[in-house]
């Protein structure tokens, strides 16, 4: 089926043309989705997935195909929806609570000689904005290139900011 078509579909049986957008496109879709949220659950992954198809249907009328494919358009919504979805749940820094941290952070802190009371302590008393770089970088598994993003600072204060963190949260353990 060619891009007009499929495109023409969406105006004339959504339902069908939505169904066959996802069996072409749909593996694409959830590579480049994937690739954005590596760092949260897989139901995120799959819930950001159907919002680039819900998505694409609700914008069906600004399709130009005389700018480009529909894949190229569908992989550029498709990042635009995925890093949005990052950005969000990664604002969540308030709503995480300490107790619920471990994975990574817990294994990062045990490495430099914390127990899990003793890290979230250490984690209270931290500013806010360390302790969403720290929950950004350890929780949430996200780089420093990300987290300067977030946080709207360079890549390397990022990470030199991470090493003084856990410099001194080290130091205040002893």
């Amino acid at each position: 089926m060619s891009d007009g078509e499929l495109l023409e579909l969406l105006f004339t049986d959504s339902e069908r043309a939505v169904s066959e957008l996802k069996r072409i496109y749909g593996g694409y879709v959830y590579a480049i989705v994937r690739d954005k949220l590596l760092a949260f659950c897989k139901e995120d992954t799959e819930e950001t997935v159907s919002d680039v198809f819900v998505s694409l249907w609700r914008r069906r009328e600004k399709i130009d195909l005389q700018r480009g494919s529909l894949k190229a358009y569908i992989c550029v919504l498709a990042k635009s929806i995925a890093l949005r979805k990052r950005e969000q749940l990664s604002r969540t820094d308030g709503q995480v609570s300490l107790d619920e941290i471990g994975g990574t952070l817990y294994d990062e802190s045990y490495k430099q000689g914390f127990d899990r009371a003793e890290l979230k302590e250490q984690l209270l008393r931290l500013k806010k904005e360390d302790r969403k770089l720290i929950i950004c970088r350890y929780y949430y598994g996200l780089h420093f290139k990300e987290i300067a993003a977030l946080l709207d600072i360079g890549e390397a204060a990022a990470r030199k900011r991470t090493e003084r963190i856990l410099k001194k949260l080290k130091e205040e353990s002893l």
